[in-house]
């Protein structure tokens, strides 16, 4: 007998804690960000780098990847610029951007990790 996947009511609960836990997990991003953002408003150094990455995707749901970049384009300092026609690169514009390799990791632990344990 094969086992099927538990309906989506059975898999609610676990959804729910994970977008519950995300909500702090994003207000502290704003706010962090948002803070970096507004220290170089009014102090503005010449000397950071800003650049625009090819980040793999590896979220497969629409919803998921619709979160995904909205989340990364309402982040103060980043942008989702624009997405491959496959859906599997998503370009993204960093103000920020010291290391593109340290970046692309800490996207992928923080935003995409937490995206899926919602919306997958």
């Amino acid at each position: 007998m094969s086992q099927s996947k538990p309906s989506i009511f059975k898999r609610l609960p676990g959804k729910l804690w994970a977008f519950l836990k995300f909500i702090p997990f994003y207000a502290l991003e704003m706010i962090l960000s948002s803070s970096i953002l507004a220290n170089d408003i009014l102090r503005p150094k010449k000397d950071f780098k800003h650049g625009i990455v090819a980040y793999k995707l590896d979220l497969k749901s629409e919803t998921a990847i619709l979160a995904f970049v909205n989340l990364i384009s309402m982040t103060p300092g980043s942008l989702s610029v624009d997405l491959s026609p496959d859906r599997k690169i998503l370009y993204i514009h960093s103000m920020y951007l010291e290391d593109p390799e340290k970046f692309m990791r800490d996207v992928k632990l923080n935003f995409e990790k937490r995206i899926r344990e919602v919306f997958e």
